[in-house]
Order: C-alpha cells, then structure tokens, then sequence
C-alpha cells in the first residue's frame, strides 16, 4: 500500500499539470476565425545577429506585433522568416521593429521573389 499512495500522487500531479498547461492559445470574443485571415511568409534579411541571443531578441520583438504568427530567426543566415496577418501589419512594421532591437533590417523576401 505504501508504494501505490506515491504513485498515485505522481499520477494527480501529472493530471493536474497536463490541464494547467494546456497552452497559450487564447479565446476572444467577437474575434474573426483565424481561418478567414489570409497568412504571408516573408523572409527579412538582418544585419547584425551573431549569436543565438541575437535570434532570441528578434524573435520576441516581431512576435509583440499584432497579428505576426510565428518567427524564426537564424543568425548564421543572416534572416528571420515571419508569418503574419496580411492586413494587420505590414513589411515596414517588421523592419522597424527589427531596427528598434538594435538591429539592421535590409530587405524582404517574399515566396514569390525567390
């Protein structure tokens, strides 16, 4: 009986974590479903990453932006590739929030220009 009482703490415990931690996805009302949204990739190319930090920086920046989805930056590429609403914010808020961090926004890419 000992060894079940610690087990089936663990398991409560485990429970309790998987339903506190379900995520960060939030519902708004009077929000549009996302599937009405029309989503854009562009690649920006930035001058001035040299570490990890540097990726880590920028991603939090562009992630503060209404309506950017996701953001991945490398620094050995030189660029960060954002996904974001199109409609709700647009290439020259990405470079000016990339330029406020501290770094250098050169140009964007779109899937078409490549």
């Amino acid at each position: 009986m000992t060894r079940k009482i610690p087990a089936l703490i663990v398991l409560l415990y485990l429970m309790i974590m998987s339903v506190s931690c379900g995520g960060r996805k939030s519902t708004k009302l009077n929000e549009a479903p996302e599937s009405a949204a029309v989503i854009t990739t562009v690649d920006l190319s930035i001058e001035g990453m040299t570490c990890t930090g540097c990726e880590n920086t920028i991603c939090t920046s562009l992630e503060k932006i209404p309506g950017v989805k996701s953001v991945t930056a490398s620094h050995t590429d030189g660029k960060a590739t954002i996904e974001f609403e199109q409609g709700k914010v647009d290439t020259a808020t990405l470079k000016e929030a990339v330029d406020a961090a501290g770094y250098k926004a050169l140009k964007v890419t779109t899937g078409t220009d490549q």
